[in-house]
């Protein structure tokens, strides 16, 4: 009898056990951000902020972030770019990347250039920055700790719009130059410098 009883008893808990089972509810994959848009708000006071958002391949929201409130003359004090698995976003002086699936902020850093930022990257997730009324180009690691500062304010090249890098060379494109007339956006005013140290290799005025 006593052996009887264990059996039903056993084999209760086991049914009830995978009854449990059937009805805990399978907790679903988080959707993942694979692309992310920006667009700028204003408030009641006439004040303007960047809204970034991560949305998955389908255009469904995951994440949200919104930048410092500015004036609408200083609008260029945000910008961001996405780079691999990760989202650089510029929000003033602040350098702030997140992981662009989930939108987890993994760094925050201030940097030397508070707008107009212009800016690229190399293989190893180096950051190259300078900004559109700036004299001054930083070379930043993955950690935001700068690697190298170049000034080249002798130069007299002016307005930064654009910056590449290639095969250990960063160029950085000029709006203005000493020598020239009317603003240029062709390529025509540029300073090229060693990604390595930051020396000047060469530069057209």
């Amino acid at each position: 009898m006593k052996k009887f009883k264990f059996f039903v008893t056993a084999l209760l808990l086991g049914i009830g056990f995978s009854i449990s089972l059937k009805q805990t509810p399978v907790e679903a994959s988080k959707p993942k951000a694979t692309k992310v848009k920006a667009h700028y708000k204003h408030t009641k006071k006439n004040k303007y902020y960047m809204v970034l958002t991560g949305y998955t391949k389908k255009n469904k929201k995951v994440w949200s972030h919104k930048s410092g409130k500015y004036e609408s003359a200083q609008i260029e004090a945000t910008s961001y770019r996405k780079k691999g698995k990760y989202v650089y976003f510029f929000d003033g002086r602040k350098l702030k990347v997140y992981k662009l699936s989930s939108g987890k902020k993994l760094l925050q850093k201030k940097t030397k250039i508070a707008g107009g930022h212009s800016f690229t990257f190399d293989s190893k997730y180096n950051l190259y920055l300078t900004g559109y009324l700036y004299d001054d180009i930083y070379k930043l690691d993955k950690k935001g700790r700068t690697k190298w500062h170049t000034n080249i304010k002798h130069l007299g090249l002016g307005d930064a719009y654009g910056t590449t890098y290639k095969r250990g060379v960063l160029t950085v494109y000029y709006e203005s130059s000493p020598l020239g007339g009317d603003l240029d956006i062709d390529k025509h005013y540029y300073v090229k410098l060693d990604a390595k140290t930051g020396k000047i290799l060469s530069y057209q005025i």
